[in-house]
């Protein structure tokens, strides 16, 4: 009767708590835990942000490819293209980038 009432009184309890301070530190510490999913947040938010930088990439060069498209071919465009690669320019010539006309429009 002793044992029985040890084991319900004092053993009992004790694994308890001992079972449940073993699952906090692994909820908190352990590989699956908070601080990995911490982390897992941050790398994630860091692939958004990549993710928004490759399609506004895209959305650029489909833009490019579409002025570039047989259809619709844009005389501008050709003859820049033709005087980038040949590296021909005449004098008096005043060469504007792409990027930075779209950025001088932008503004």
């Amino acid at each position: 009767m002793l044992r029985l009432r040890f084991l319900f009184d004092i053993a009992f309890p004790a694994l308890v708590m001992c079972l449940t301070g073993i699952l906090l530190y692994s909820s908190v510490v352990s590989d699956t835990g908070y601080r990995s999913l911490s982390a897992l947040e941050k790398e994630a938010a860091e692939k958004e942000a990549q993710l928004n930088e490759l399609q506004a990439r895209r959305i650029e060069l489909e833009k490019r490819a579409d002025l570039l498209n047989p259809k619709s071919l844009d005389p501008d465009l050709l003859d820049e293209r033709i005087r980038g690669v040949l590296g021909y320019t005449r004098e008096g010539d005043v060469v504007i980038s792409r990027r930075e006309l779209d950025r001088l429009l932008a503004d």
